[in-house]
Protein backbone atom coordinates (compact mmCIF):
# COMPACT_ATOMS: atom_id res chain seq x y z
CA UNK A 1 0.00 0.00 0.00
CA UNK A 2 2.82 2.38 0.48
CA UNK A 3 4.46 1.95 -2.94
CA UNK A 4 1.14 3.12 -4.10
CA UNK A 5 0.97 6.20 -2.08
CA UNK A 6 4.73 7.01 -3.06
CA UNK A 7 3.71 6.86 -6.59
CA UNK A 8 0.92 9.09 -5.52
CA UNK A 9 3.52 11.69 -4.04
CA UNK A 10 5.55 11.45 -6.73
CA UNK A 11 3.38 11.86 -9.87
CA UNK A 12 1.97 15.00 -7.59
CA UNK A 13 5.75 16.48 -6.80
CA UNK A 14 6.10 15.72 -11.04
CA UNK A 15 2.66 17.96 -11.56
CA UNK A 16 3.79 20.46 -9.03
CA UNK A 17 7.30 20.65 -10.74
CA UNK A 18 6.09 20.84 -14.29
CA UNK A 19 3.03 23.67 -13.21
CA UNK A 20 6.05 25.54 -11.71
CA UNK A 21 8.57 24.90 -14.68
CA UNK A 22 5.59 26.07 -17.54
CA UNK A 23 4.54 29.08 -15.19
CA UNK A 24 8.29 30.38 -15.30
CA UNK A 25 8.43 29.50 -19.00
CA UNK A 26 5.52 31.53 -19.64
CA UNK A 27 6.52 34.72 -18.05
CA UNK A 28 9.54 34.60 -19.89
CA UNK A 29 8.25 34.39 -23.44
CA UNK A 30 7.07 37.13 -25.22
CA UNK A 31 3.67 34.41 -26.87
CA UNK A 32 3.44 33.65 -29.85
CA UNK A 33 0.16 31.62 -31.92
CA UNK A 34 2.52 28.98 -33.76
CA UNK A 35 3.79 26.00 -32.66
CA UNK A 36 7.13 25.07 -33.91
CA UNK A 37 8.79 21.52 -34.38
CA UNK A 38 10.61 22.27 -31.58
CA UNK A 39 8.08 23.51 -29.00
CA UNK A 40 5.78 20.64 -30.06
CA UNK A 41 8.74 17.81 -29.29
CA UNK A 42 9.25 19.66 -25.64
CA UNK A 43 5.41 19.42 -25.55
CA UNK A 44 5.64 15.79 -26.08
CA UNK A 45 8.28 14.48 -24.22
CA UNK A 46 6.93 16.65 -21.12
CA UNK A 47 3.62 14.62 -21.80
CA UNK A 48 5.84 11.60 -22.10
CA UNK A 49 7.51 12.19 -18.98
CA UNK A 50 4.13 12.83 -16.97
CA UNK A 51 2.16 10.68 -18.06
CA UNK A 52 0.40 7.93 -15.77
CA UNK A 53 2.97 4.49 -15.64
CA UNK A 54 -0.21 2.56 -14.74
CA UNK A 55 -1.80 3.65 -18.05
CA UNK A 56 0.54 4.58 -20.53
CA UNK A 57 -0.62 6.73 -23.32
CA UNK A 58 -0.65 4.63 -26.62
CA UNK A 59 2.29 5.47 -28.98
CA UNK A 60 0.64 5.82 -32.46
CA UNK A 61 -1.11 9.05 -30.29
CA UNK A 62 2.72 10.23 -30.43
CA UNK A 63 2.96 9.02 -34.06
CA UNK A 64 -0.76 11.37 -35.52
CA UNK A 65 0.68 14.52 -33.17
CA UNK A 66 3.76 13.90 -34.71
CA UNK A 67 2.64 13.98 -38.35
CA UNK A 68 -0.35 16.19 -38.38
CA UNK A 69 2.49 19.09 -36.40
CA UNK A 70 4.62 18.50 -39.50
CA UNK A 71 1.37 18.31 -42.09
CA UNK A 72 0.99 21.64 -40.66
CA UNK A 73 4.73 23.42 -40.66
CA UNK A 74 5.00 21.95 -43.96
CA UNK A 75 1.48 23.93 -45.19
CA UNK A 76 3.07 27.11 -43.37
CA UNK A 77 5.89 26.93 -45.74
CA UNK A 78 3.89 26.75 -48.60
CA UNK A 79 1.94 29.49 -48.17
CA UNK A 80 4.64 31.03 -47.26
CA UNK A 81 6.69 30.31 -51.06
CA UNK A 82 3.15 31.19 -52.45
CA UNK A 83 2.54 34.53 -51.19
CA UNK A 84 5.85 35.60 -52.29
CA UNK A 85 5.56 34.28 -55.80
CA UNK A 86 2.17 35.99 -55.60
CA UNK A 87 3.96 39.23 -54.90
CA UNK A 88 6.16 39.04 -57.34
CA UNK A 89 4.13 38.41 -59.99
CA UNK A 90 1.71 41.59 -59.26
CA UNK A 91 4.93 43.21 -59.38
CA UNK A 92 5.50 42.34 -62.57
CA UNK A 93 2.38 43.01 -64.32
CA UNK A 94 3.01 46.64 -63.09
CA UNK A 95 6.26 46.72 -65.77
CA UNK A 96 5.50 49.65 -68.61
CA UNK A 97 2.09 50.72 -66.62
CA UNK A 98 2.13 54.11 -65.44
CA UNK A 99 1.49 53.89 -61.44
CA UNK A 100 0.76 56.71 -58.87
CA UNK A 101 1.73 56.27 -55.16
CA UNK A 102 2.58 57.52 -52.28
CA UNK A 103 5.71 59.54 -51.57
CA UNK A 104 7.58 57.44 -48.82
CA UNK A 105 9.26 61.21 -47.50
CA UNK A 106 5.93 62.71 -47.65
CA UNK A 107 2.74 61.00 -47.19
CA UNK A 108 0.54 63.81 -48.15
CA UNK A 109 2.33 64.05 -51.95
CA UNK A 110 2.29 61.46 -54.43
CA UNK A 111 5.01 60.71 -56.87
CA UNK A 112 3.64 59.02 -60.92
CA UNK A 113 5.91 57.58 -62.86
CA UNK A 114 6.30 54.38 -65.02
CA UNK A 115 7.19 51.01 -63.78
CA UNK A 116 10.66 49.75 -65.35
CA UNK A 117 11.25 47.16 -62.64
CA UNK A 118 9.85 44.70 -60.33
CA UNK A 119 11.86 43.58 -57.16
CA UNK A 120 11.48 40.80 -54.27
CA UNK A 121 13.66 40.83 -51.32
CA UNK A 122 12.96 40.00 -47.47
CA UNK A 123 10.44 43.11 -46.81
CA UNK A 124 8.21 41.53 -49.88
CA UNK A 125 7.77 43.55 -53.93
CA UNK A 126 8.85 46.56 -54.90
CA UNK A 127 8.67 48.13 -58.06
CA UNK A 128 11.20 50.74 -59.39
CA UNK A 129 9.57 54.29 -60.96
CA UNK A 130 11.88 56.89 -62.00
CA UNK A 131 15.37 54.61 -60.48
CA UNK A 132 13.89 54.51 -57.56
CA UNK A 133 12.40 51.53 -55.49
CA UNK A 134 8.81 51.63 -54.10
CA UNK A 135 7.30 49.10 -52.01
CA UNK A 136 3.64 47.17 -53.56
CA UNK A 137 1.49 48.62 -50.96
CA UNK A 138 2.42 52.65 -51.55
CA UNK A 139 0.52 52.50 -55.04
CA UNK A 140 -2.44 54.18 -54.97
CA UNK A 141 -3.51 53.73 -58.82
CA UNK A 142 -2.51 51.99 -62.36
CA UNK A 143 -3.31 52.68 -65.35
CA UNK A 144 -1.58 52.09 -69.28
CA UNK A 145 1.22 54.18 -69.90
CA UNK A 146 0.66 56.91 -72.44
CA UNK A 147 1.74 56.45 -75.95
CA UNK A 148 3.20 59.83 -76.33
CA UNK A 149 5.93 58.89 -73.23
Amino acid sequence: MSSVTDISNTLTSIQNNTTKVQAEKSAQTTGSSELSQDAFLMLLMAQMKNQDPLNPTDSSQFMSQQAAITQVSELQKLNKTLASSNQIMQASSLIGKEVSLINPNDSESTISGTVSEAKINSKGASVVVDGQEYPLENILSVKEANADS
